[in-house]
């Protein structure tokens, strides 16, 4: 069986962030981000988009729309769709993928951190992974956010907390998948 051709499309946020002089800025490519899991080319053949680099609570419109129209523009090519996202917005993101790229059958994952992928003690490697993972499974279809082992619907999640792991809950619907040890359950 061949690996899933997965593009990876990069906003930026937290997780691509480094400390500068003027606080955290997203700065990390896509590239950087994908080294520092070496462990992804034994599961798929990931990909690279940079779309922008900026804190997400200055994503909006017009970068749903850039979003949207990179999926579109790159369907036919690739099995599945990880965007990687600041998580401020992220719920907000997904909503408006989930209207805007209808009855998908492929996977278009959002996922982000709470922490910087270069900080030692991060959710953004495993995130990661497990957004991966998900994209992987063949089961897998339709706009979603991938975080903390828990697969939510894109039009049905909401951020509640915003320094632990499990920021984000899944309003009034079942999460569709648990994502535990790079297995889809």
């Amino acid at each position: 069986m061949s690996k899933q051709r997965l593009l990876f499309i990069t906003t930026g946020g937290t997780i691509a962030s480094v400390r500068t002089q003027q606080g955290l800025k997203p700065v990390l490519s896509s590239e950087e981000l994908l080294a520092h899991l070496p462990e992804l080319k034994e599961l798929c053949c990931p990909e690279t988009l940079a779309l922008c680099s900026i804190d997400s609570t200055d994503l909006g419109q017009e970068h749903w729309l850039m979003m949207a129209r990179a999926i579109q523009e790159n369907y036919a090519l690739y099995d599945g769709f990880i965007i990687c996202h600041g998580t401020d917005t992220l719920a907000y993101s997904a909503a408006a993928l989930s209207y805007l790229i209808q009855n998908a059958d492929k996977p278009i994952i959002l996922t982000g951190a709470q922490r910087s992928i270069v900080t030692e003690d991060t959710d953004a490697r495993t995130n990661l992974y497990d957004a991966f993972c998900y994209a992987s499974d063949a089961a897998s279809h339709g706009v979603s956010i991938v975080f903390d082992g828990h697969v939510i619907t894109g039009t049905r999640a909401r951020k509640v907390r915003t320094k632990s792991r499990n920021a984000f809950e899944s309003v009034d619907y079942p999460p569709v998948a648990l994502v535990r040890d790079g297995r889809v359950l």
